[in-house]
């Protein structure tokens, strides 16, 4: 069975859903509110950010998609090249007020574990001062 580790969140901000993945510093990840029932009817949706400068307008730019899962119980969410996952229903109780945010998980690396065996003992050790 595949582990997951929580790597972020998403919660409703006025009638949008905004995605917080730890260390993401390009600006907030929206789904945006037009975008939030079409995503749960199936489709595929954009994932953008927004960057506030002090004095200009918002920059807007595209950080990847969002899409119900085949199974259709959870919302998979791709930035970059970041796969991630939150459970639907807790996406939809964040969306009806009940909740305040979706736990949202990546599947935890897997490790080559012949690979690390290889590996001299003091493999990555800094060496002199």
């Amino acid at each position: 069975m595949q582990k997951f580790n929580q790597v972020g969140k998403i919660e409703k901000v006025h009638d949008a859903l905004q995605v917080q993945v730890d260390g993401w510093t390009l600006g907030t990840l929206v789904i945006g509110a037009g975008d939030v029932s079409k995503l749960l009817k199936g489709r595929t949706v954009n994932v953008n950010f927004v960057q506030q400068r002090p004095g200009r307008e918002a920059f807007i730019g595209y950080a990847g998609t969002a899409v119900l899962s085949r199974s259709g119980k959870a919302v998979n969410v791709k930035i970059e090249a970041r796969l991630m996952t939150a459970p639907l229903a807790q996406v939809q109780r964040v969306l009806s007020g009940q909740q305040l945010a979706a736990r949202l998980s990546a599947p935890a690396p897997v490790i080559d574990a012949d690979r690390v065996q290889r590996e001299a003992i003091d493999a990555g050790l800094v060496r002199g001062f």
